[in-house]
C-alpha cells in the first residue's frame, strides 16, 4: 500500500515497475520489488492495455508448501492479489496508486504444481474505485479465482 507521510508520498517500487512494463519500457521477466514477490518467483509476462489485463508467472519457493505438498492458501491468495493490484496499477492515472479494499477468493483445486500463471484484469474503473478479477492456473488446470475492490489513492 502506498501511504502518504507528512513529508509527502511514500515511494512505491511496484507502481514504477508495473507502469514501466505497461508502457513497454520494461521487458518481461522477474519482478523483485518486494521479498514476497521474490519468494513467489514472480515474473511479468504480458500486458494488454485494451483489456486492462496483466499476466504473471509464479514459481513459488517450497516454503509455501503445506504438509500435503500443496501451495498454502495464503500464498495462492497473494498471487491473485498481486495480479489484480498490478492490473490496477497499470490502468491507473498518473499520480495515483491503489490499495486492496476487499477480496473474495474461490479455491478450485489443490495448488500442486511447480509453476502457475495468473491473469488479472480491471472489469470496471472509476475515479476512486476499481473492480478487478483474477484467475490462477497450473498449466490448463484452474486453481483459484478471485474478485477485488481496489481503492484509488
Amino acid at each position: 500500500m502506498n501511504q502518504k507521510s507528512p513529508a509527502g508520498p511514500v515511494s512505491n517500487p511496484d507502481l514504477d515497475a508495473i507502469r514501466a512494463f505497461a508502457a513497454g519500457s520494461r521487458p518481461t521477466g522477474r519482478i523483485d520489488t518486494s521479498p514476497l514477490l521474490v519468494a513467489l518467483g514472480a515474473e511479468l509476462i504480458g500486458f494488454d492495455a485494451a483489456r486492462k489485463e496483466i499476466l504473471l508467472r509464479y514459481a513459488p519457493e517450497d516454503l509455501f508448501r503445506q504438509g500435503a505438498g500443496f501451495i498454502q492458501g495464503g500464498a495462492v491468495t497473494a498471487m491473485l492479489d498481486f495480479a489484480m493490484a498490478f492490473a490496477g496499477l497499470a490502468a491507473g492515472e498518473a499520480g495515483t496508486t491503489i490499495t486492496t479494499a476487499n477480496m473474495n477468493i474461490s479455491f478450485l483445486a489443490p495448488a500442486a504444481g511447480a509453476t502457475y500463471e495468473a491473469r488479472g484484469w480491471i472489469s470496471k474503473q472509476g475515479r476512486r474505485v476499481m473492480f478487478a478479477g483474477a484467475e490462477l492456473s497450473a498449466g490448463d488446470r484452474p486453481v483459484a479465482a478471485a474478485t477485488s475492490t481496489l481503492l484509488v489513492v
